[in-house]
């Protein structure tokens, strides 16, 4: 019961310190934006984690709805995907696509980030944290119903807080367009059906192997807009690049998660994997972004960061050999 109930506040607080602390996009000087973010990441989080455990689903339909959670968040809430000087960043020019009213790389970055790191990373920290709990449910229908609640204050206060920095409103159309997205991704993440296939034979690589394969393909992906400039490469190598990091670490992963030798050790791997990518990329993006910040508290963070890690990975190592 303890494992059950405290495992969502977990969640909660680790989301956001792995979307925007760990990451650098906030510093650790405005820590005190962190109630506001763990409404938004937080409850989101927990809901897509939810969803899916209490309908008997896995991880392809907690990705999917991770997925449907950042149309959410950058199409309807922010509204990066169209708004052409987000925050004073420009953040559409690169790559730009009329037709669509965003750009490509853009896209695929902003949402990706937000499948893996905002959504992905965290709850796979915390179910290996919980790992004898990992494929339960944790909250009831009143615990959900209230998580529900703090998602939409949190959506609404990052909206209005957006709107306040930089006054902008979609298109109906693509307001619209975006709102079908999120429901299609729902549906189809619904329409997954509830038993997985049998495990096959088959070996499974060292989840140090995992971790290297996966810490690559996230380091690619991160790293496609910081190397653009440096290599002028046109937007179309650019998507490329990064759609290859993504189809690559899934292909992967597919491959070997059906079977019989994959473990909560493989599985942590990739949890760890992600946190040691927003790890580098976080003092880049601290440096870039804050350079009057000090840098004591991003590293005090990253430490925090590795203790959990290593509690989480001795608990699913020791799951593993029981």
């Amino acid at each position: 019961m303890w494992q059950r109930v405290s495992a969502v506040p977990c969640l909660f607080v680790v989301s956001p310190l792995v979307a925007e602390y760990l990451l650098g996009s906030l510093p650790m000087s405005m820590l005190v934006a962190l109630p506001v973010m763990a409404l938004l990441y937080g409850s989101g989080a927990v809901l897509v984690r939810e969803l899916a455990r209490r309908t008997g689903r896995g991880w392809a339909t907690m990705l999917l709805l991770a997925c449907a959670y950042g149309v959410v968040e950058e199409g309807l809430i922010t509204q990066s995907l169209f708004n052409p000087n987000y925050l004073h960043l420009r953040l559409l020019d690169y790559g730009y696509l009329p037709a669509l009213g965003t750009a490509a790389p853009w896209l695929i970055y902003v949402i990706g980030l937000h499948v893996a790191w905002s959504i992905g990373v965290p709850i796979g920290l915390i179910d290996a944290l919980f790992v004898d709990r990992r494929t339960e449910p944790w909250l009831g229908r009143p615990g959900l119903a209230v998580v529900s609640v703090l998602f939409l204050a949190g959506a609404a206060l990052v909206a209005s807080f957006t709107y306040k920095q930089a006054p902008f409103i979609a298109s109906s159309a693509q307001l619209g367009v975006t709102v079908a997205v999120v429901i299609a991704l729902v549906v189809v993440a619904f329409l997954l059906p509830k038993t997985p296939p049998a495990a096959a034979a088959g070996r499974a690589p060292h989840p140090v192997v995992v971790f290297l394969v996966a810490f690559l393909c996230g380091s690619g992906f991160v790293g496609a807009l910081l190397w653009a400039p440096v290599f002028h490469l046109p937007w179309i190598a650019t998507t490329a690049l990064l759609l290859g990091c993504v189809l690559g670490t899934v292909a992967f992963t597919t491959a070997f998660a059906r079977k019989r030798a994959w473990t909560d050790r493989h599985r942590f791997a990739l949890a760890a994997a992600g946190l040691c990518v927003y790890t580098w990329l976080g003092f880049v993006n601290d440096h870039s972004m804050h350079p009057g910040d000090p840098l004591a508290p991003h590293v005090a963070l990253v430490c925090g960061f590795a203790v959990l890690a290593w509690i989480a990975g001795a608990r699913a190592f020791a799951r593993t050999l029981a």
